[in-house]
């Protein structure tokens, strides 16, 4: 219950204390996060994504969880596939986060989190372990200074 209302503080109340235009801004070359959340629903759609998608996702970092959750909704994410699409994705958010990720407060994978406890309270057991591992790999990934 509590990860629930965290999620909805997250996707609602977070981006709206930037300035008005913050989803079409394109610093250095990054993605506008419009059109982080047309790659999150088009990678969703063909079961897919390309290296293009790629590069956006671990350019945006923990942006990608707000993407993914004002994207998809929760009965979208329940089935098995949706969810190992969702956690691939968060996975090449955080390839590289010190390195990739181009605004720092990005870096950190908060909202992330926050997804990730939303996901293990509603997977089936053999998917929480997935889960679980794609925890560890990004807390891994944010604590090694590589």
């Amino acid at each position: 219950m509590r990860t629930g209302w965290l999620l909805l503080f997250a996707t609602l109340v977070v981006p709206s204390g930037v300035r008005a235009d913050w989803q079409h801004c394109k610093p250095d070359g990054s993605y506008s996060f419009e059109e982080l959340k047309g790659r999150v629903r088009s990678a969703r759609t063909i079961r897919g994504y390309s290296g293009w998608d790629e590069k956006a996702f671990s350019r945006a970092g923990d942006l990608t969880a707000v993407a993914i959750l004002q994207t998809l909704d929760d009965a979208e994410m329940e089935s098995p596939e949706a969810m190992n699409e969702v956690l691939l994705v968060l996975s090449l958010a955080f390839q590289c986060p010190h390195h990739c990720v181009l605004a720092t407060g990005d870096q950190q994978p908060r909202v992330t989190l926050l997804l990730l406890e939303h996901l293990q309270h509603t997977a089936g057991r053999r998917m929480r372990r997935k889960v679980e591992e794609t925890r560890r790999f990004i807390l891994r990934q944010v604590s090694s200074s590589d």
